[in-house]
């Protein structure tokens, strides 16, 4: 909690002899207060954002501070726009809470005394400087609509009274006759308020969407903070400042005769109409998840350099190598002395060192290699490989006169790679693609361990089926395999061994050839889903939480002098694929559109949703989730009385309100507290019509407020 003390105090009274008191208070300040002159005209005025548009999501307020004397207050000119906070108060009640905008400014220095204008802004327009933290710092996950709320409050820093929510949405029709909160059960990956190069939105920017979402408008007034519905004319839920307790309200009726004018300066404008609509989703889909690394951006940890060894053939094997820092997945990397596993906490302790490639664990590795006898290539003509580094040794030597049998210094539960990706909802119908290529490697009588040669020896080894153990969870619902080799998804922990593609060993005699060799392909159901390869994973039920894969070390052990210790990983890829009945253009923004008569078409500027509805998009962060479900056409809407999709129903509403012209009133109005937000105005002049406060400004020292109001 940040605390605020107060710097400077401006007391002004109002024509009819309201008092007033300005406090600036300043970030962990605990001074003693200077009090402040006033400008005698108009000390303090608060405009509110003027726009047309009805369903507008911030409709925010900027106020003017106007001082006399013959300081310039410079301190207040800061470089952050939360430092100086701003209470307008009458009595014990806040009117008006924001901060000074840290700007540069301008002032006459010929006169001893001057007028002084600091320009401020409300509260909540300051969340435009505040970027989006994930709740947990470890991992992203889910945030529910009612974090938000509480969130964009609390990081305000705002006094603000009372918040005012419309009691429109529901799960259901009983849910919202017995008031239950669907903004607790509404909820979106933290993930969607990150970009691909990882940076945050400002929490402005998440506001804006969660209201175009819900087709309301966030105002703050005289102290209070309103979520607007304009088409809602029924229950206001009224809380208290940290949203746990409330009453109820509904909107007044105010003839504008009533309340009184405080000026002669009227207009009316004419607005027009829109009979065309355009919503676009901006999906954010959930791409390739990223458990491979991007080989041309890491960074290099050693170069080797060129070894060589000789071949039973007669030729020379000359390999060139280069080790690098991992990025995107975590290696672990370890060294074994005196009968000690320890691992590797500062990689960096190996740059340029020759035996950084004699590391156990995981290590990526760009390599290429030639036999002499063959036209010598320059180290610019290597046809590199990339590739990862999996590294065991055996304990114990292999004693066939005394029967020992070698043991890896690796137990089966040592991870040597993971990766794992936040706040992911993977839908049922769906499956995991899980796909490698492995090379083993082994000493023989010519290499020693990853000495000269990066290959197995020419006669390989005897062909091992379940070669790789991984485990793979989404949330708390973890991959199984049987003896049948089919995948399930349970609550235990548990691990699976995957299985090499024996056809596409290359020695007839079962032995593993030179080359690489794939994973053995779930063939039963990869007509089912696209883009898969590999193993293929269904999903027979929604999964939801932080998608985690590791892979495990290596307990290969010796057999007949040779010793298998460890292996290459190529195209390392996890992939979440869609079946085959999605729609072909499932990464594409979703369109919404409504036109009324094709023959003339006056159309409003496309309006964008970064939050939105599931409508057979595929997986995608920026879906809205209702429990454990994406939200489609199933929220309940007290105003249509039915379950609706939101973008649907903000095209409705618009074409409703702006099917024909409208009026926009400006009016100079008594300043009164019982105008609000949702205050339904009229005027004698303007029967049958009804009005919505669609910003204006309030001058308290002159007791007015030019009111702008649009038909509505």
């Amino acid at each position: 909690m940040v605390n605020y003390g107060t710097i400077y105090t401006l007391p002004f009274k109002s024509r009819k002899e309201v008092s007033y008191l300005i406090e600036i208070q300043k970030e962990n300040y605990e001074g003693k207060s200077t009090e402040l002159v006033g400008s005698g005209n108009s000390p303090f005025s608060v405009t509110i954002e003027d726009e047309d548009f009805l369903y507008t999501p911030t409709r925010f307020s900027s106020a003017s501070i106007r001082i006399v004397g013959g300081d310039y207050l410079q301190n207040l000119y800061s470089t952050g726009y939360q430092q100086y906070k701003v209470l307008c108060k009458r009595g014990n009640d806040v009117i008006w809470t924001g901060f000074i905008n840290p700007e540069l400014y301008t002032q006459d220095y010929t006169s001893t005394k001057f007028e002084l204008e600091i320009e401020c802004s409300s509260a909540m327009s300051t969340l435009e400087y505040v970027n989006y933290k994930q709740k947990n710092a470890e991992q992203r996950t889910f945030i529910s609509f009612w974090e938000l709320f509480r969130m964009f409050i609390e990081q305000s820093r705002g006094y603000y009274s009372s918040i005012f929510i419309p009691h429109v949405y529901a799960k259901n029709e009983h849910d919202y006759n017995n008031d239950l909160n669907v903004f607790e059960e509404m909820t979106i990956s933290e993930q969607n308020f990150f970009d691909e190069d990882n940076k945050a939105m400002t929490l402005k920017e998440i506001l804006e969407e969660v209201c175009k979402f819900l087709n309301w408008t966030c105002v703050d007034w005289r102290g209070e903070l309103y979520f607007i519905d304009i088409d809602h004319k029924s229950v206001y839920y009224k809380y208290d400042c940290n949203l746990n307790t409330y009453s109820k309200t509904t909107p007044i009726a105010l003839n504008v005769s009533d309340i009184g004018f405080a000026g002669s300066e009227h207009f009316l404008d004419i607005l027009p109409g829109y009979n065309k609509v355009t919503v676009k989703c901006s999906n954010y889909p959930i791409e390739e998840i990223k458990i491979t690394e991007d080989f041309d951006k890491l960074k290099l940890l050693s170069n080797i350099g060129e070894v060589s060894t000789n071949l039973d053939n007669g030729n020379t094997r000359h390999t060139q190598r280069e080790v690098l820092y991992p990025n995107i997945l975590t290696m672990h990397q370890f060294t074994y002395k005196n009968g000690v596993l320890s691992p590797v906490t500062d990689l960096s302790i190996y740059k340029n060192k020759s035996n950084a490639n004699e590391l156990l664990g995981a290590i990526p590795l760009r390599y290429a290699s030639y036999e002499s006898g063959l036209k010598t290539p320059t180290t610019q003509s290597y046809n590199y490989e990339c590739a990862i580094q999996v590294r065991q040794r055996c304990g114990t030597k292999y004693d066939p006169i005394n029967d020992v049998t070698p043991n890896s210094v690796f137990n089966d539960s040592i991870v040597v790679i993971g990766a794992k990706k936040d706040a992911l909802f993977l839908g049922k119908g769906g499956a995991l693609s899980l796909n490698m290529s492995i090379k083993v490697l082994q000493k023989d009588k010519y290499d020693s361990p990853f000495g000269g040669g990066l290959v197995p020896s020419e006669d390989g080894i005897t062909y091992s089926k379940d070669i790789i153990k991984v485990r793979i969870r989404i949330g708390d619902k973890y991959v199984s395999k049987d003896n049948y080799g089919r995948f399930t998804w349970s609550d235990a922990p548990s691990t699976m061994s995957i299985n090499l593609d024996q056809s596409r060993v290359e020695n007839a005699d079962g032995k593993m050839g030179t080359g690489f060799v794939p994973l053995y392909k779930t063939y039963g159901v990869l007509g089912k889903y696209s883009d898969v390869d590999g193993v293929v994973i269904d999903i027979p039920t929604n999964l939801f939480g932080t998608l985690e894969m590791s892979i495990y070390a290596p307990t290969l052990t010796e057999r007949e002098g040779q010793v298998p210790y460890g292996y290459l990983i190529k195209d390392l890829k996890l992939r979440y694929c869609h079946s085959l009945d999605m729609d072909d253009d499932k990464d594409s923004d979703r369109i919404y559109e409504n036109v009324v008569n094709e023959n003339f078409i006056n159309e409003l500027d496309e309006i964008e949703f970064k939050i939105s509805s599931y409508n057979n998009d595929g997986a995608c962060y920026s879906k809205v989730l209702l429990l454990d479900e994406y939200l489609k056409d199933n929220l309940y809407s007290s105003i249509e009385k039915t379950l609706i999709r939101p973008e649907e129903l903000l095209i409705r509403r618009i074409i409703n309100q702006y099917g024909a012209t409208k009026i926009k009133l400006t009016q100079v109005l008594l300043n009164s507290d019982s105008i609000t937000p949702i205050s339904v105005l009229s005027d004698n002049y303007m029967k049958g019509k009804h009005f919505m406060i669609a910003g204006g400004e309030i001058d308290f020292a002159n007791e007015q407020f030019t009111c702008k109001m649009i038909e509505a």
